[in-house]
């Protein structure tokens, strides 16, 4: 992502994606070829992922000013849809995410001494995050946050979309590569008291037990970093033998409902994650 490059064509992209949208209804009325379709719907989806990167970099950004401004700690929440609660709108205990039980504890434990930050965005990646890391923030920045959660699932790398092994290797690698440069200039951003926690790969209907073998070797790589305190998210009670969500805790197969939810949530010892906060 070059966001020098994105800033230049962005005012004319608006009007190139809502071409994009009309052409493939155009075009899928008519006596056109599945070829024709598929390459215009392909330029649709290149230019809608484009337009997101485009507002991603030009409007994320960490809390600051008033925001941060009371008697107590910060905590931060990173990472993609799940860690913003999403999927929790499903099942018994609606709009109740891991993050929002984690913020109700906060309360109950401490009162008005901690406040939660969720700047989390759906669809991001591992390199999308060094990058906004790198980019859209200052050491300084970070010096207001007592304790920082990353969460991430390789599924937003593609993972999902292929079954072959060197292809599923590869996105493997490129997963830890950029986790671990992320998690290194966090460490070293952080005031040295800081607790930087990592939250591990989760649940997924889509995997096949060669996923389910990758998956689980992500996590035991990143519980090694010394960087962070290191959370598993795919214990027992919230995942099968497979990988895949328990029956009745998913919204759908990425993403879990208000009860994945409280399973991830209890996954999140909260001694763990604050460590001498507590």
């Amino acid at each position: 992502v070059h966001c020098q490059k994105i800033g230049n064509w962005g005012m004319a992209l608006s009007l190139k994606l809502a071409a994009a949208a009309v052409v493939p209804f155009v075009l899928c009325t008519g006596p056109v070829s599945n070829f024709l379709s598929a390459a215009v719907v392909s330029l649709r989806n290149k230019l809608l992922w484009r337009y997101f990167l485009f507002q991603l970099f030009r409007l994320w950004k960490l809390p600051a000013g008033p925001e941060l401004q009371h008697q107590g700690r910060n905590l931060l929440i990173l990472g993609s849809s799940v860690a913003k609660g999403e999927g929790a709108e499903a099942g018994p205990a609606p709009n109740l995410g891991w993050p929002q039980r984690l913020e109700r504890a906060l309360h109950d434990h401490a009162g008005a001494a901690w406040k939660l930050h969720i700047r989390a965005v759906e669809w991001t990646s591992s390199q999308l995050w060094y990058e906004l890391v790198m980019r859209k923030t200052t050491p300084e920045d970070w010096k207001h946050f007592s304790v920082v959660i990353l969460s991430l699932s390789v599924n937003n790398e593609g993972f999902l979309l292929t079954e072959d092994e060197e292809k599923m290797n590869q996105i493997q690698e490129h997963f830890l590569k950029h986790m671990r440069l992320t998690v290194t200039e966090l460490r070293q951003r952080l005031a040295p008291d800081a607790r930087l926690v990592l939250a591990g790969c989760y649940a997924n209907d889509g995997y096949t037990m060669k996923h389910l073998e990758i998956v689980k070797h992500i996590n035991q790589q990143m519980s090694q970093w010394p960087e962070v305190h290191f959370v598993n998210l795919l214990q027992e009670h919230v995942s099968d033998l497979k990988g895949h969500w328990p029956s009745g805790f998913s919204r759908d197969p990425g993403h879990p409902n208000s009860l994945g939810h409280e399973g991830l949530f209890k996954c999140l010892d909260l001694q763990t994650v604050l460590g001498d906060f507590w």
